[in-house]
């Protein structure tokens, strides 16, 4: 018998409220559902690839309708995406023209599915906040999931115009708007939404926001000027702008948007500067001028790109960047090609503040070179084919993901691999797995650095890596209720090790997971270790990777271990955030 799902649209309703409902159909009331965040990333890091053409056909379905949440009317070419990170698929159709769709040929498992169209706020399944992330749907063998129905809400809209000192309108002026959201651990103003760019007479739209509470900034477009000759002694400019007129991200004012709701005449002045030049060298690794290499600068606020532009390396190695605003700027040198195959490139940062910086050194590097093999049980090998796997180096430290490209391999047919990463510290992890593989270790000449990372040196090639894989991994889930026990819905369960230590960066050691239809949870693929597990009424996006949070949490939480190849029950109690 096939699972039956209806989204209604109700007023005056703002959260998924369950419903009284028959064994063969429930339904869930909602109104205004919001966009969700970016999607989370897998265990260690790994984002789910795109669906193999190889894989296996599955034989369920998810169908649904899509609506206008404001007038009900059906929209056609929505399109409607089905993601499973653990059993690498991705799946999209798009609405017919009475806002049908249909995902087919679905494998048994667990899915994210969402919904995006044009100007209406993007959905999740199962989402009930702000840029909250969905639910997962769970997906049974051979069976239709009937009535998965998504009722869109328009999106806010951002308007007004950008003009100068002189209150004359700027062409090419990027307006992008900004909220304070947890990245990598911590709190920081980044980008949220569509970006706009000014017109000739200095008009913008950003149309397609969720309701919330913005910032704005505005930064002229300078790639065309930084191309041009370098001799002009003009040094005029302006400075990266927050609205209502602020150079400093401290003083910026908020915008708050409601549902559907149009915010115009957001008129700001651009903030006048002196700006500068970047001029230097970039040579390669054996002191030569890098020829025909390009030159990228990027403009950056935390961990945010306000700007990112182009210049050509000149024959004799010498290169000059012009109409620079004051902040700081990251400078990546390269010669044609991708990670894999590039010659040589050089990278560093460089604070220009109004006056010109000159004499700036680029030596460049050769990517390094990686070897090693893939351990797999002889006896399981045939379900692990060498061409499924994939390897990957990503930085091990946060702020070098902004220089740092992340290394691939392909693992051939004896299991031994090659790839090519940058200088470094990074870690190595198995992507593209078939479901319910993981990795158990990473070892260097026989120490363990699966956590710690390998410090890849500039011109040394690394070889005797060992990365093992385990088809023992673990699983955690089980159902959540309130203090009358009686069962709760809505939440979300966050796993962390009881160490400390191993909160960090794309640590394998933390995981959260939201309630399927059914309330139930589930986590996967942790390591064999010691645990906490805290289910919380409402989590910001983001908010559970950071340190702090989780040390006030921790004291609400249940204990447990896990053993590699274990399957645990572990029922929880729901607990309030705002108690916290």
């Amino acid at each position: 018998m096939s699972r039956a799902f209806v989204f209604l649209v109700a007023a005056g309703l703002s959260m998924l409220t369950p419903c009284s409902a028959s064994a063969q159909e429930r339904q869930i009331i909602i109104n205004g559902q919001l966009p969700p965040p970016p999607p989370a990333p897998m265990p260690g890091g790994m984002q789910a690839p795109a669906r193999d053409a190889s894989q296996k056909t599955g034989t369920a379905r998810i169908r649904g309708h899509v609506v206008a949440a404001d007038t009900g009317l059906p929209l056609r070419k929505a399109q409607v995406r089905a993601v499973s990170p653990e059993l690498r698929e991705n799946r999209l159709a798009s609405t017919d023209a009475e806002g049908k769709y249909e995902l087919r040929d679905l494998p048994a498992g667990r899915y994210q599915v969402s919904v995006t169209k044009g100007s209406y706020v993007s959905l999740s399944y199962g989402q009930s906040r702000p840029f909250e992330a969905g639910k997962p749907l769970e997906v049974p063998d051979a069976q239709i999931i009937e009535k998965v129905d998504f009722a869109l809400p328009r999106g806010g809209i951002i308007a007004g115009k950008v003009v100068d000192e002189f209150g004359e309108p700027i062409a090419d002026v990027r307006v992008m708007p900004m909220r304070y959201q947890y990245v990598q651990g911590r709190r920081r103003l980044n980008s949220a939404g569509r970006m706009a760019t000014t017109n000739d007479i200095g008009e913008y739209r950003i149309f397609g926001l969720a309701p919330g509470q913005y910032f704005l900034s505005a930064t002229l477009q300078s790639g065309a000027m930084m191309m041009m000759a370098d001799t002009s002694d003009d040094r005029s400019g302006y400075a990266p702008t927050y609205y209502p007129g602020t150079p400093d991200a401290s003083q910026a004012q908020r915008i708050t948007i409601g549902l559907g709701q149009a915010v115009t005449d957001i008129n700001l002045a651009l903030v006048p500067t002196r700006t500068a030049r970047i001029s230097g060298t970039a040579v390669d690794s054996n002191g030569k001028p890098l020829v025909g290499g390009m030159l990228i600068v990027m403009q950056r606020s935390g961990m945010t790109m306000m700007s990112a532009s182009g210049a050509q390396v000149k024959p004799d190695g010498s290169f000059t960047v012009s109409n620079l605003s004051p902040g700081d700027y990251m400078l990546q040198a390269m010669t044609p090609g991708s990670l894999g195959d590039m010659s040589e490139f050089a990278s560093g940062q460089v604070t220009v503040a109004g006056e010109d910086v000159t004499g700036v050194q680029l030596t460049g590097m050769k990517s390094v070179t990686v070897t090693g093999r893939v351990i797999v049980d002889p006896a399981l090998a045939k379900s692990v084919p060498p061409a499924s796997i994939r390897l990957l180096a990503s930085p091990a430290h946060p702020e070098d993901n902004l220089l740092a490209g992340i290394g691939t391999g392909k693992v051939t047919d004896d299991y031994t691999f090659e790839l090519k990463t940058r200088p470094g510290v990074a870690l190595i992890r198995p992507n593209n797995l078939p479901p319910g593989w993981g990795l158990k270790a990473v070892r260097q000449h026989g120490t363990d650095v699966t956590d710690s990372g390998i410090e890849f040196r500039p011109n040394e090639d690394v070889g005797g890596i060992d990365v093992e894989l385990t088809n023992k991994t673990t699983e955690v889930s089980g159902l959540v209720t309130n203090n009358r026990s009686e069962p709760v819905k809505d939440y979300t369960v966050v796993v962390f090790a009881k160490d400390r230590e191993r909160w960090g960066y794309m640590s394998r050691y933390f995981q959260s997971s939201r309630p399927d239809q059914d309330g139930r949870y589930k986590v996967k693929a942790l390591p064999a270790g010691e645990y906490y597990a805290v289910a919380l009424d409402y989590v910001e996006p983001g908010e559970a990777s950071d340190p702090e949070f989780l040390d006030r949490v921790k004291a609400r939480a249940v204990s447990f271990s896990l053993m590699d190849g274990d399957t645990k029950t572990l029922d929880l109690k729901i607990a309030s955030s705002s108690s916290l």
